[in-house]
């Protein structure tokens, strides 16, 4: 037989579960963290379209190199001239670049030669904040 101790029951400690405040406060710790992992991840999706853009703008200034290459080898040395900024516009749907090309000496000959020409063709995009350039030379043989 068993004895019963009268008017007090007695409570094991540790086999209970977790209470309401334990569980709130797991809750309002991971939302925390949940927070700032989600930041982390706006940052990186508004940062992954640099990539693409900056791309554009590199293949647009190797295309606008190429045709003062191309001017040079069909209108001769003297066909390459410089173009202010966005004049000719790009076609849809690159219209948000802008482009220029400046042809100069190249400062590194201490006299500038006649048969050198320096040629600089620059895509810019975000009204001229970014901007992207490409430098060559070309020579007159």
């Amino acid at each position: 037989m068993q004895k019963i101790k009268s008017g007090v029951r007695s409570q094991e400690s540790g086999t209970g579960g977790f209470t309401l405040i334990e569980a709130i406060i797991t809750l309002v710790v991971l939302s925390i963290a949940a927070v700032g992992v989600l930041s982390v991840f706006t940052t990186g999706i508004q940062g992954s379209a640099n990539p693409l853009v900056l791309d554009q703008a590199v293949q647009l200034a190797q295309e606008k190199m190429e045709e003062a290459v191309a001017l040079r080898k069909s209108g001769g040395f003297a066909a390459i001239n410089s173009i202010n900024p966005g004049v000719p516009a790009l076609p849809a749907p690159f219209n948000t670049y802008a482009w220029s090309r400046v042809v100069d000496c190249d400062p590194t000959f201490a006299p500038c030669p006649a048969q050198y020409q320096r040629v600089t063709v620059t895509v810019s995009w975000n009204a001229g904040a970014d901007s992207v350039s490409l430098v060559t030379l070309i020579a007159n043989y």
